[in-house]
């Protein structure tokens, strides 16, 4: 028959066992709830791996385009063509497209064809119109190459027009002058202001008549 300090004894082990038990039961229940609050506050999904967030869009409301091309029919019946590695359509106006390295190819009624590049353009689509900006060429092939900054060109009339020097060179001389015209469908080229060419071993200065 066991003695009261033994009964006493084993009720204090028990309750210590119990003690424990309730001790980890307790630390489970919290740890799940702790997890539970974690999981409806979406941290969990944030510490998960997933898939690569979306790359931010600069301007969302914004129409980009790579490699913008366009191609038409000038008065004379002639295909051209319009072309940029990148272009976006302005944000005030809907009939301004913004383009950079812009190539403009362009033929006459003769057959003779030419191009027009430059850094940056502005394409009017509604009345046909480009303002090229940064490091403009002219190049008729077999003909003559011009360089100029700046240029207005009227596309479906083959019309260009630029008011800051310009620096041409053709198969027996140079032309530099300060304007520069081409008219007629692209047949007349006029030099402005300031105009001094050389022709071999010859030099000209004055304002050539239309």
């Amino acid at each position: 028959m066991s003695s009261p300090t033994d009964s006493a004894a084993g009720r204090a082990l028990r309750w210590a066992s119990l003690s424990r038990l309730l001790s980890w039961l307790a630390v489970l229940v919290g740890a799940g709830f702790v997890g539970l609050f974690l999981f409806q506050a979406g941290l969990f999904a944030l510490l998960l791996p997933g898939e690569p967030p979306a790359p931010p869009v600069d301007n969302p409301d914004q129409i980009t385009a790579t490699t913008s091309t366009v191609n038409g029919i000038d008065r004379e019946n002639q295909p051209y063509q319009v072309k940029a590695v990148k272009g976006w359509q302005d944000s005030r106006n809907p009939t301004l497209v913004h383009l950079e390295t812009v190539e403009g190819q362009f033929r006459r009624a003769s057959g003779a064809e030419y191009t027009i590049t430059a850094r940056t353009g502005a394409y009017n689509t509604k009345v046909k119109e480009l303002d090229l900006q940064g490091n403009v060429v002219i190049v008729q092939k077999d003909r003559f190459t011009a360089l100029m900054d700046k240029a207005h060109v009227v596309v479906e009339e083959k019309k260009l027009t630029s008011g800051v020097p310009v620096d041409v060179t053709f198969g027996d001389g140079t032309i530099k002058a300060n304007g520069m015209e081409i008219t007629d469908d692209g047949a007349r080229i006029l030099f402005l202001n300031g105009v001094k060419a050389r022709f071999g071993a010859e030099t000209a200065k004055g304002d050539p008549g239309p």
